[in-house]
């Protein structure tokens, strides 16, 4: 997971990757791809910038299912995720199966370069804007505005969460609706970009774009993780860890009640009685004036 400034793990990563694509809105990809078909030339490969890259799990699940030529820029403040991302990257192809052109470009996004945009027909961060602040944001749509270009933002968290039962049920107790509260406090500080929006991200992104008169298209892009299964048991249980030792950091007075928490819902998970269901929020924008 995470730590405090945004740096996320590969391990984390790895184990997120196939819930994160099973997540996504298939529709707003589609319309992402709808946006670059008229864009597209034999001659002119079209510009992708994804903020936030890491190991280019979002280049694995939009390079085949977007026309081409593609060529990408990946953006990370990780020189070894970078690497991973680079060596990944010859294995993937666009939706007529041609190889991808990238560049790695080895950097923080704090602050915005907005020239990162300049000739981008598409911009894409997947499970970024939760650690973003209000004024990085704003760079981001101005950045965007002033070029003209569409972007397809997905696996924004909500602050959303409940442990579900084998028939999808929810179960909360005062306990669970505590340790959300404490989360959401958390969520908001700074990650390396100032004061964190956490929850609050999916929104303010497409209000700010909507003031911007951008079009918004907007869908939820939940984590269902059931009781039991064994591809989704393991990531839950790593989630709530990171979330009792985020916990830990907004309220370290509570600590035995946290892990009183933690220790509960474990054996819940782990038993098969109770799954973990996570919302999230993808969203396309376009320019009002577009075709």
């Amino acid at each position: 997971m995470s730590d405090t400034t945004g740096h996320f793990d590969a391990h984390w990563l790895r184990l997120r990757e196939s819930i994160d694509h099973r997540a996504r809105d298939a529709g707003l990809t589609e319309q992402a791809r709808d946006w670059l078909l008229p864009r597209q030339t034999p001659a002119h490969a079209l510009s992708l910038v994804d903020l936030g890259s890491g190991g280019a799990s979002n280049v694995a699940y939009l390079a085949p299912r977007l026309p081409g030529p593609q060529r990408w820029r990946l953006v990370d403040h990780d020189a070894t995720l970078l690497g991973q991302a680079a060596t990944r990257l010859h294995r993937l192809a666009d939706e007529a199966d041609r190889p991808l052109e990238w560049i790695s470009d080895h950097r923080g996004l704090q602050p915005l370069d907005a020239a990162l945009l300049d000739g981008c027909d598409l911009v894409v961060a997947s499970a970024l804007f939760d650690l973003v602040s209000r004024d990085w944001l704003d760079a981001l749509v101005e950045a965007c505005a002033q070029r003209r270009i569409a972007g397809l933002f997905t696996l924004s968290v909500t602050g959303d969460w409940a442990f579900v039962d084998a028939r999808g049920h929810h179960h909360e107790d005062d306990d669970d609706r505590w340790l959300r509260g404490v989360l959401a406090a958390h969520q908001r500080r700074d990650k390396g970009f100032g004061p964190a929006l956490g929850g609050d991200a999916p929104t303010w992104l497409a209000d700010r774009f909507a003031a911007r008169g951008y079009r918004i298209a907007r869908a939820p892009s939940p984590w269902r993780l059931p009781a039991g299964a064994p591809d989704a048991t393991p990531l839950a249980t790593t989630l709530i860890d990171g979330w009792a030792q985020a916990a830990g950091e907004q309220a370290p007075d509570d600590t035995r009640r946290i892990a009183t928490w933690l220790e509960r819902r474990r054996q819940a998970l782990a038993s098969g009685r109770l799954g973990l269901c996570v919302e999230h929020d993808d969203l396309f924008v376009v320019p009002g004036d577009a075709a």
